[in-house]
């Protein structure tokens, strides 16, 4: 229900703002040559992760974004710390962290806002322990508590990212990522295969099986600290 809300709200935030980030073109044609050394730096909260922990009573989450750019790339980092206690007929738990990195493009550099899509790619990591503790029913020994649990293991994968950057006021940015991941690897578990990935989310897909592939939303507020002045590589328009 929450992953269907969001994809409504990243839909209608596309539809909304494309066509003013199209009529902020500028209509002049000038030459400048590709400026490589960075100009300005991306910090941002992930908003979701706030609404997530505000929603969901079982779970708790925190993360954030930081990028610097060169010419058209993006030097991008991304992180945060997850806890998980989920109680149904059972009693999970899962606690760790995650880091992603890897560089997005700007496909709209000639903006003179500095809002921004683009297209990218991170390698993602994640080290958590979990428990899974539930009861069982014996004809011959009754009801029997069980226990099992995974420490200190570790999951990496890859993303493939569409982020649009706008502005809202000044220097401070709305950003939201849609993002596919994919090629998931876990470290041997101990016990059992985990329940959820910070990071990457759930981990099962129905009854038994896992997620080989997932699809994820994020929503960033940003602050731009720009730091020294850059020329902006205006487009013709014909």
């Amino acid at each position: 229900m929450f992953l269907s809300i969001l994809k409504s709200i990243y839909n209608i935030l596309i539809l909304t703002l494309l066509p003013f980030i199209g009529m902020s073109q500028t209509a002049d044609t000038v030459r400048i040559k590709p400026d490589w050394n960075p100009s300005r730096l991306h910090v941002g909260i992930d908003v979701s992760r706030l609404m997530g922990t505000a929603i969901k009573p079982h779970k708790s989450s925190l993360g954030g974004m930081i990028d610097l750019d060169f010419h058209r790339f993006l030097l991008a980092f991304e992180g945060g710390v997850e806890e998980i206690n989920r109680i149904k007929t059972y009693d999970y738990t899962n606690k760790g962290a995650f880091l992603k990195w890897g560089i997005d493009y700007n496909l709209i550099p000639s903006n003179k806002y500095r809002n921004m899509i683009s297209l990218g790619l991170r390698y993602a990591q994640s080290r958590f322990s979990d428990q899974l503790n539930f009861t069982e029913e014996n004809p011959w020994f009754g009801t029997q508590p069980l226990q099992f649990s995974n420490q200190n293991i570790s999951a990496h994968w890859t993303e493939i990212l569409l982020r649009l950057n706008v502005q809202i006021w000044k220097n401070v940015f709305l950003g939201s990522v849609l993002r596919i991941e994919i090629m998931k690897n876990i470290s041997a578990p101990d016990q059992f295969i985990p329940f959820d990935i910070p990071g990457w989310g759930r981990n099962w897909k129905s009854g038994t099986d896992e997620k080989t592939a997932n699809m994820g939303f994020s929503y960033y507020l940003i602050y731009h600290f720009p730091f020294r002045e850059k020329e902006i590589p205006l487009k013709k328009i014909k």
